[in-house]
């Protein structure tokens, strides 16, 4: 696995939104993981918007890895103790801090269109697009 993916990406290729289409194309070669915590995002937001549980599950069984939890736990203790002061702590979401946990603790930059939350995390490689 060579990139991880969050939420708003997963958004993107489900819409076919031509930026993820284009850097899916782009990167073709390498392989892409998510985390537990955006395949809950994902599914929430299929939920409100009432989108066929059928086709979700389609969309989401093109084999794509759901990273294991367990690397990431003490990686994600370390990255909220070492931010929890800072300015700006409280806008992250707990999602997002697992996310980047689970980026850190497996060496991977994480493909996002949401630099602002993101941008915070120590350690964490983010290829932005869009």
């Amino acid at each position: 696995m060579d990139l991880i993916a969050d939420a708003s990406f997963l958004i993107g290729l489900w819409r076919r939104q031509p930026w993820a289409v284009a850097y899916a194309s782009a990167h073709a070669a390498k392989s892409l993981g998510l985390p537990w915590v955006v395949l809950g995002e994902f599914w929430h937001g299929a939920t409100r918007a009432a989108h066929d549980p059928a086709l979700v599950r389609g969309f989401l069984a093109v084999g794509v890895p759901i990273l294991d939890p367990e690397p990431v736990i003490p990686v994600y203790g370390r990255i909220c103790a070492a931010i929890q002061d800072a300015p700006g702590y409280r806008e992250i979401g707990q999602n997002d801090l697992w996310i980047a946990a689970v980026c850190v603790a497996l060496g991977k930059p994480l493909i996002t269109r949401n630099l602002r939350h993101f941008s915070a995390i120590p350690d964490l490689r983010v290829e932005v697009v869009g």
